[in-house]
């Protein structure tokens, strides 16, 4: 099976995860002083980074061509 991933998708992608490793080297932890990042922190923000750029430049959105059919509605209509 061949996954596409569109060029857009794939630049939020990066940007998340640089942004979330960014944060995991930048962030000290309390725990131990050798060693660096928070897990936690890293991984959520780059969740948001993603949602947050999907959400600006819309690269969820998908639109149907004249060629595709799209899914019929199960349902009765009544037209008079």
């Amino acid at each position: 099976m061949t996954l596409y991933i569109e060029p857009l998708g794939a630049a939020i992608l990066l940007v998340g995860i640089v942004v979330g490793y960014i944060v995991y080297k930048h962030t000290p932890t309390s725990t131990a002083p050798a060693s660096r990042g928070d897990v936690v922190g890293a991984i959520g923000t780059a969740a948001v980074v993603i949602t947050t750029l999907v959400l600006l430049l819309g690269g969820g959105n998908k639109t149907t061509t004249e060629g595709e059919n799209p899914a019929r509605e199960t349902g009765t209509s009544t037209t008079r």
